[in-house]
């Protein structure tokens, strides 16, 4: 029997604060609809590459894609498109060598590289951006609101500024089809400002109550941009992506999907049957 690559997805349990037991996470999953992306892209990616999920050396592989979590990462674990986590400690990450094909953006690059001492590839990108390129169904952009509030899952249960509410618990097609029947977004989640980039709908970043700016530096630069605003209060953020300038934009005209494709590490992955027999 041969090892499987297994592509990380951040998905804990929640924790039940029950009086006859001490604090133990054993309630529902956190179903954070960005954190369950990146084994959706990594089979798109098979499926067009012809390679199964069977590792080629046939050993155990772990593949990190989307999200702020190499963390979890161990030394030779392989990376195409993770990215830092800026409020977690650097003595919480046990690697010292990674195998990067990809980062979500340069931030982390430069990170990997001052840790490992070694040269790191300049190729960027959150592959959650491949996902409609890939063939998930790509929503029908016909607004019929105003203003969609999506938060991050740490802002979830606070105060709801205005407009119409996601929870970022929603199924990913859900969250995909409020964004693009929303005339505006104001999110303090990573991957609903993805998500609104991608399907062109006007987006602000409000400041997220527990989150380190780190990653949305990190996603803007490895799209081509210097800075991406972050708004303190709703109306600001609001009035932002409101604005004419704003609302005819493309955030990702700087950026290319050729070099995450290419830099996919299809090596690792055994051919399927199929390719096996036709080649």
């Amino acid at each position: 029997m041969t090892g499987r690559v297994e592509t990380f997805a951040w998905n804990p349990r929640t924790s039940l604060n029950l009086p006859f037991l001490r604090r133990f996470a054993i309630g529902p999953r956190k179903n954070n609809f960005g954190d369950l992306v990146g084994p959706m892209v990594v089979d798109l990616m098979r499926e067009r590459l012809g390679v199964s999920p069977e590792s080629r050396s046939g050993s155990p592989v772990r593949l990190f894609s989307v999200g702020s979590v190499l963390h979890f990462a161990d030394d030779g674990d392989v990376v195409w498109g993770s990215g830092i986590n800026g409020k977690i400690s650097s003595d919480r990450y046990r690697w010292s060598t990674l195998d990067v094909r990809a980062v979500r953006g340069p931030l982390t690059r430069q990170w990997i590289s001052d840790r490992t001492g070694h040269p790191i590839p300049d190729v960027y990108g959150d592959p959650a951006l491949l996902l409609f390129e890939l063939g998930f169904p790509r929503p029908v952009r016909e607004a019929s609101r105003e203003v969609l509030y999506v938060p991050n899952l740490n802002d979830l249960g606070g105060p709801v500024p205005a407009g119409h509410v996601v929870s970022p618990r929603s199924p990913l097609r859900q969250v995909l089809t409020e964004i693009a029947a929303s005339e505006v977004i104001v999110t303090s989640s990573l991957h609903a400002l993805i998500f609104a980039e991608m399907l062109g709908v006007p987006v602000a970043l409000i400041k997220p109550s527990a989150e380190s700016a780190f990653k949305y530096e990190d996603y803007a630069r490895g799209t081509g941009r210097e800075e991406l605003p972050m708004f303190e209060d709703f109306p600001s953020a609001l009035a932002h992506a409101s604005t004419s300038r704003h609302r005819h934009e493309n955030a990702l005209a700087a950026w290319s999907s050729a070099p995450l494709l290419t830099a996919f590490p299809d090596d690792v992955f055994m051919p399927s049957a199929r390719t096996a027999g036709g080649a």
